[in-house]
């Protein structure tokens, strides 16, 4: 008989309940000696049977893998499917053993000075004055069991995690609270005694799960020195026997049939949910019935054969791969080979071992398409792959170009990024850069006084999205003539021209408008006398001093306050005519203007970082931003650390890099009318001012 391990989303609660006072703790806490779950068979609404049986040696392992230790104890269960609320926890499991003659777990709570814990022990001290009238009150334990079934009994061989042991009425596996405890029976279950039955479980924990009898023998022997070992605060006087009734009885089984039912149903959906099998293939499983669970086991092992024949013959596919989308690894169709071949073909290299490298762009046309006139058109009687229609080759040939375009894109340099600071936004919407100040120095507060609030300002500029694209057209006549070459420059060509445009949008910040730059929301352009950032004189070493001293005296927005280092230069930003005297002044030991004719009695350059020349010249690298597309052979700019202020925004919209798409209709469009395969190349981005405080730039007369 195969069993069925339940999933943590699906639980079996067993009920059960009896209690003796002996006292009470004195340290704020209520400690409760408990029978949290009995052997046996579990009863259900109004104390009837059901179907469901409680085996000992479950029980027994449960113990010994201290799997009844530290559980929450709350008053009633959550609902089905629910979360167990905090507001009704009561307290904890704190001790647990096996008591071999009722057959059953037993241990201790401690219910927690919470308005819930004081209420569960008002309650249960309450029961315990007049337990004859008392109602039936106890303890379910809420577990994930292993299980198994024999003719309609589901038979419990197995407890696999415990999540709590609840108060709730009418408990069915005889879960009982048994006695209120005193300080001193609670330091005889806290003593040597239980430290010893502790490592008597300790020994046993790596033991198999039980499946012969000379195992549950060795086990119950475990259990009994463990008992042993404790005073006799579980002894049998102090607890009443258990009435099981382990006959199969239909007429009391039909009274749990509903709930055996949902509960096989849950179980099946979640054979099939955790099989790895492709969605199509779980919903056929789920719609089928199943008498027991060797037949869902069977059903999956007979889709996953089913699944490995098809993938053998190559004829389907389990999952598709739109633009953006999933994709399942691991089972390859020919299509797949065919993608992974035409990636190489246009990297230049050999594909993977096991894939059929092709001869050219021609071959991979005719495999796709069927054309082997060259007309431009789709012909599928020609073909034998599965899944393959008019649109194939074209998405296939844009899947490869967006990896080789991005690829390429990340090998240019993107001299913009250090004085960026870059956004990814989630729609086109225009976008506004918000520079917050004005709150300046903050107030002392006084002891016991009342904070006052503060007053802050902000400052923002805009900036509008652009599309920029295009499309290249692959002809039949360059298919036809095997032009693989000209085929593999296009990623290149389309990278090259993304990084240029990008490029030029980032340096017209600084050139526009005569050298000045997009006018501000203030009215102002962006290099103004006005913002104390715009000047006139050549690169030199005196005049980076200058330009360093003008920025550390920006103000804040509206409060005045200096902003200092925070807006001090970090990057020098030149044409490539002014790179070495840009070097010279951020990686010279010495003042060079001076050295040159004075040696090494020039001054220390203080603007050097670094105490070797190497380590100088490759900080002064890093901070020296050549702008190739500046034409002005004189001018230059300093920027700030974007990262302690903002100057110049990048924002982007699909992706950091540009997008290449295929769209090709045999009988439509430019495949149908130019016999052209089109590949567009789509960019999305806006770029523009964010502050003029952390800009300076000097338009050399």
């Amino acid at each position: 008989m195969q069993e069925v391990e339940n999933q943590k989303q699906e639980v079996i609660q067993l009920n059960g309940g009896q209690v003796y006072p002996l006292g009470a703790v004195t340290d704020g806490h209520r400690e409760y000696k408990a029978r949290f779950v009995s052997a046996g068979t579990v009863r259900g609404k109004g104390n009837q049977s059901t179907a469901i049986q409680l085996e000992a040696h479950a029980l027994m392992k449960a113990v010994i893998d201290e799997l009844f230790i530290r559980k929450a104890v709350f008053i009633d269960h959550a609902s089905l499917h629910a979360q167990p609320s905090l507001d009704r926890l009561a307290g904890v499991t704190i001790v647990a053993d096996w008591n071999h003659s009722q057959q059953a777990v037993e241990g201790i709570i401690r219910l927690h000075n919470t308005p819930t814990g004081r209420l569960a022990a008002e309650l249960i001290d309450e029961l315990l004055r007049d337990p004859e009238s008392a109602p039936d009150v106890g303890l379910s334990l809420v577990c994930y069991p292993t299980y198994r079934r024999e003719e309609e009994r589901l038979i419990v061989g197995k407890i696999n995690y415990i999540e709590s042991v609840d108060l709730v009425f009418e408990p069915a596996a005889e879960g009982r609270l048994l006695a209120a405890l005193s300080s001193g029976n609670l330091e005889s279950w806290q003593g040597g005694a239980l430290s010893k039955g502790d490592q008597i479980m300790s020994e046993k924990k790596e033991d198999h799960i039980l499946e012969n009898e000379t195992q549950h023998v060795g086990m119950q022997k475990a259990l009994q020195a463990r008992q042993d070992s404790l005073p006799g605060l579980l002894s049998e006087g102090q607890s009443e026997s258990i009435v099981q009734d382990p006959s199969d009885r239909k007429g009391e089984a039909h009274a749990a049939y509903d709930w055996m039912q949902a509960l096989q149903n849950s179980t099946i959906q979640s054979m099939i949910s955790a099989s790895g099998l492709p969605a199509v293939s779980r919903q056929r499983l789920a719609a089928r019935e199943y008498a027991n669970p060797d037949q869902v086991n069977q059903a999956i092992e007979d889709e996953r054969a089913y699944l490995a024949q098809l993938g053998q013959d190559q004829v389907i596919k389990l999952e598709s791969t739109p633009p953006r989308g999933a994709q399942i690894s691991g089972m390859l169709n020919e299509v797949d080979r065919l993608q992974i071949a035409l990636e190489a073909l246009m990297a230049g290299v050999r594909p993977k071992e096991g894939i059929k490298p092709l001869t050219g762009i021609r071959e991979f046309y005719h495999q796709l398409s069927g054309d082997y006139e060259m007309t431009g058109l789709f012909n599928a009687e020609r073909l034998n792959l599965a899944n393959v229609n008019s649109s194939t080759m074209s998405n296939i040939v844009a899947n490869v170009l967006n990896k080789r375009v991005v690829n390429e894109f990340q090998q240019y340099p993107r001299w913009w990024e250090p004085i960026c600071t870059m956004e990814d936004f989630q729609s086109l919407q225009q976008v506004k850069w918000i520079t917050l100040g004005g709150v300046g120095e903050l107030p002392t507060v006084s002891e016991g006084a009342a904070y006052s609030e503060l007053s802050w300002d902000d400052n923002a500029e805009t900036a509008t999205f652009v599309k920029k694209g295009g499309y290249l057209g692959i002809t039949l006549e360059t298919i036809d003539k095997d032009d693989t070459a000209r085929i593999r420059t296009a990623p290149k060509a389309l990278a090259q021209a993304a990084w240029l445009t990008l490029s030029k949008s980032v340096s017209a910040i600084f050139t526009d408008n005569s050298g000045v730059g997009p006018t501000m929301a203030d009215g102002d352009a962006l290099f103004h006398s006005n913002h104390s950032n715009l000047g006139t004189t050549a690169l030199a070493l005196a005049e980076w001093e200058v330009v360093k001293l003008a920025m550390r005296k920006q103000t804040e927005i509206n409060s005045g306050e200096r902003l200092g280092g925070l807006v001090s230069p970090k990057y020098l930003l030149v044409p490539p005519d002014l790179e070495n005297t840009a070097l010279q002044i951020l990686a010279s030991e010495y003042q060079y203007t001076y050295a040159l004719s004075n040696g090494v009695s020039a001054p220390i350059n203080p603007n050097a970082l670094g105490n070797g020349f190497s380590e100088r010249l490759q900080n002064a690298r890093e901070r020296v931003v050549v702008v190739d597309l500046w034409t002005d052979t004189n001018n230059w700019a300093v920027c700030a650390d974007p990262r302690l202020y903002p100057t110049i925004g990048l924002a982007f919209r699909y992706g950091r890099t540009p997008e290449i798409f295929s769209v090709a209709s045999p009988t439509a469009g430019l495949m149908f009318s130019n016999d052209t395969l089109p590949v567009k190349v789509r960019f999305f981005y806006a770029t523009g001012p964010m502050d003029y405080r952390g800009l300076y730039k000097e338009n050399v007369a």
